[in-house]
């Protein structure tokens, strides 16, 4: 295994008493700093595998170090171990998925080493984030019926659809799988399955709405893509789609050879296009259960002669 790096920001706690197992395994690497600036200048310039902060720090907070963490190393694992009142913190957090520890607990040291290797080793086991719900998410996408006839040439349509609204070279609707990104429709391309660790979209899955990147090569996460040069994509924006019970399973998405803005009515826009591809893979589940339930229902063999 690759060493994991561990970043402690902590102006006034010790780290290395709760993280001696994981300091003595040559596998792993931890840095202690004190303040916001020194932990974003470490944070340029190497990849960290874990964060572990304080919330009150001397110059921000903890959870500004963890939004400036999102923006340019999404998938590092983040954890929050402060005296500081856990409501406030969970009302301030944006949506960012993040580990707390009560500082005064009894149990805080060994819960804290605990967390840490467990958020570390999985990170390091994959190349791309994954939503909180991974599990039940791919359950879901298990129900739908994504080959069925009558569902492809009306995906086919909004691909174009979208194609032509937004004026772009190229549009797709995309299903992230476990380990892959599947096109069930493109427009200006024909495009194999790629890895999901390649895909803007197995980002985009992240969060609801839409995700815009409007210069892909000066995106600090993508700036140096391969794959996004090769297929010539300078601007991306991509909506999720998400099921009614809540659950990522994919994305409606345009592409361009060149970088472009997009408005609050385009957003809208195109997440009207995504609920309306979720609406009928939703119409196909229920037709495809009402079938089954159909099939399974004991046959009526009453003898109705003496009718």
């Amino acid at each position: 295994m690759s060493q994991l790096t561990i970043l402690c920001v902590d102006p006034k706690t010790n780290w290395t008493a709760p993280l001696d197992g994981l300091v003595e395994e040559p596998a792993c690497q931890v840095l202690e700093r004190e303040t916001l600036a020194a932990a974003q200048e470490i944070i340029a310039h190497r990849d960290i595998d874990c964060l572990v902060t304080e919330y009150e720090l001397p110059d921000g907070t903890g959870l500004e170090l963890i939004s400036h963490v999102r923006e340019v190393a999404p998938d590092t694992g983040v954890i929050i171990c402060t005296d500081a009142d856990r409501e406030l913190i969970a009302a301030e957090a944006n949506d960012h998925v993040v580990e707390f520890v009560k500082k005064d607990s009894a149990q805080s040291e060994t819960r804290i080493a605990q967390l840490t290797r467990t958020t570390a080793a999985q990170r390091s086991q994959t190349a791309y984030p994954l939503p909180a719900t991974e599990r039940e998410r791919l359950t879901a996408l298990e129900a739908y019926n994504l080959n069925a006839q009558v569902f492809l040439p009306v995906i086919q349509r909004i691909t174009d659809l979208a194609a032509v609204h937004f004026d772009v070279t190229q549009s797709s609707v995309n299903i992230i799988t476990e380990q892959t990104q599947e096109f069930l429709a493109c427009h200006g391309e024909n495009w194999e399955a790629t890895p999901r660790e390649q895909s803007l979209c197995t980002y985009t899955i992240l969060s609801e709405g839409v995700t815009v990147i409007e210069d892909t090569r000066a995106d600090s996460h993508f700036g140096d893509s391969e794959l996004l040069q090769e297929f010539d994509i300078r601007f991306y924006a991509g909506a999720t789609l998400t099921t009614k019970e809540g659950y990522p399973i994919g994305t409606v998405c345009i592409y361009d050879d060149t970088p472009r803005e997009f408005t609050d009515e385009d957003e809208a826009y195109l997440e009207l296009l995504a609920a309306e591809v979720m609406d009928w893979l939703t119409v196909l589940r229920q037709r495809q259960n009402g079938a089954e339930m159909q099939a399974t229902r004991p046959a009526d063999n009453s003898d109705d002669g003496g009718r």
